[in-house]
């Protein structure tokens, strides 16, 4: 399939680049359902100096694959891997000729709290072959855990259409709990986008998007928000542990342990 993490690590002509590179081949060998989460591996894995050069040589990848598809020129992994490698001491340089345009910040991010009255339910979803798992937790503005689930789904599905379905979930939830100001926060920026267009969305996920809105009572208040992974880590956790027990879970105040340390640590900050 052509899929991102194809184009960027599977395909043999991206390997072979990243080979030639001295990639670590413990990086090349695992396997994603989304390049967001090999990316981070990778990021994990190397410092900032080699992530840079990591990122430019998956841009001259994505550059040398067009030309194939639309040209019909093909490039051997070694002139890729050289012109990456030519970007890469050229941008060095002039980065450190040049003062940054704006200073990075040095707070870090982490999860807000509504606003008074507002319940706020994160969810997340990932994909592994043929299965799925979902993850959601829904807190108040002091960051008190209201309930949530976790689910192992026999599902094959691509990543957004997987995460559309942990939003199902957590409209169903939040009917059942009869709440009226609510706030769903997504680590998925496509479909956070979608949900705040979907009046002009027109595609099948538009469409079901909209449909599955009906499920709650109009005089509802509903605020749609996207989130860094960092802001999300209680349903990502549970999407994972939820993967990894093969289990299903369904909670209320009484939430799993395994993400109480994530709970604390959101309600503090």
């Amino acid at each position: 399939m052509e899929t991102l993490i194809h184009a960027m690590k599977d395909c043999p002509k991206a390997r072979a680049v990243l080979a030639y590179g001295g990639l670590n081949n413990n990086l090349l060998e695992g396997c994603y359902g989304r390049c967001v989460d090999w990316l981070e591996d990778v990021a994990r894995a190397l410092d900032k100096k080699a992530f840079f050069d990591f990122i430019t040589v998956l841009w001259n990848i994505w550059n040398s694959r067009n030309n194939k598809v639309f040209r019909d020129v093909e490039e051997e992994a070694r002139m890729t891997w050289d012109r990456a490698a030519g970007l890469s001491r050229e941008f060095c340089i002039f980065n450190f000729l040049e003062k940054p345009m704006i200073p990075k910040p040095s707070m870090e991010k982490g999860w807000v709290k509504p606003g008074l009255g507002v319940i706020k339910i994160n969810f997340d979803a990932t994909t592994m072959g043929r299965k799925m798992s979902f993850g959601l937790v829904a807190r108040d503005h002091d960051g008190f855990v209201l309930g949530g689930q976790a689910d192992v789904l026999e599902k094959n599905v691509q990543a957004e259409w997987a995460e559309f379905h942990a939003l199902v979930e957590s409209l169903n939830f939040a009917r059942t709990k009869n709440w009226r100001k609510l706030e769903f926060e997504s680590d998925c920026v496509s479909l956070v986008n979608r949900l705040n267009k979907m009046n002009v969305d027109f595609s099948t996920m538009g469409h079901y998007i909209r449909e599955s809105i009906k499920i709650l009572d109009p005089c509802v208040c509903l605020n749609f928000v996207w989130a860094p992974r960092c802001c999300n880590n209680a349903a990502d956790y549970l999407c994972k542990w939820a993967t990894a027990q093969n289990c299903i879970t369904d909670f209320d105040v009484d939430y799993p342990l395994e993400i109480h340390d994530i709970i604390l640590r959101d309600a503090i900050n």
